[in-house]
């Protein structure tokens, strides 16, 4: 493990939880834990983590265990905050800028009644349509940006999405784009805005 121990993900997976309530996994089951996610810029936001060290979730979205987690994950947040978008920073890199300075995958789940796909397209980057099943095989190595519109979709099976491959790292890509259409694009950097109370509602919403 080395200096993996040292991961806050990892002291998550461990039971070390830094923000007490907001880091305990609100759903634990097999290879995955679901927590409440700092820097919140809306209540519901939430986190898909792997308990293995990895830097990003390329090599998940394949699995059958990961795709019944996340449905359920996604099931649960539907009943409480309505339609969904998700998205990844893809680092596969240790100490990658994409990562947002957390060198552990992790998939974003968070309710969205709106669309970042005009954002997208006005980025002047690249996306291109897959299946999230066509990420690894695409990405290969590279890092890269994924998001998702899953709307009241009560699963994940082999959402579509939208896919850029980084040519240089990228930090906080979504944030900014969704801070901006919430109207708070002056805290869009979690780590000087987390928004520990909102997390903390988050959390005592979904492990009820």
């Amino acid at each position: 493990m080395g200096h993996y121990s040292e991961c806050r993900f990892c002291k998550i997976i461990k039971g070390k939880y830094q923000y007490n309530e907001i880091d305990r996994p609100f759903l634990n089951d097999g290879e995955f834990v679901a927590v409440a996610s700092i820097g919140a810029l809306v209540e519901g936001w939430s986190l898909i983590i792997p308990k293995e060290h990895q830097l990003s979730m390329r090599n998940a979205y394949n699995k059958a265990d990961f795709k019944d987690f996340v449905s359920h994950a996604i099931s649960l947040l539907n009943r409480f905050y309505g339609p969904l978008i998700a998205f990844e920073h893809g680092s596969n890199n240790e100490g990658s800028n994409t990562a947002c300075g957390t060198d552990h995958a992790h998939l974003h789940l968070l309710p969205f009644e709106g669309s970042l796909l005009l954002d997208l397209q006005n980025s002047n980057l690249q996306w291109d349509k897959c299946l999230t099943s066509e990420i690894p095989d695409r990405v290969e190595e590279k890092e890269y940006l994924f998001y998702s519109e899953l709307g009241s979709k009560k699963s994940w099976q082999d959402p579509v999405g939208y896919l850029h491959i980084l040519e240089r790292p990228i930090s906080q890509f979504f944030r900014h784009l969704i801070a901006k259409q919430v109207g708070c694009s002056e805290a869009s950097d979690y780590r000087q805005f987390p928004f520990l109370e909102t997390a903390r509602q988050t959390y005592k919403v979904l492990a009820r």
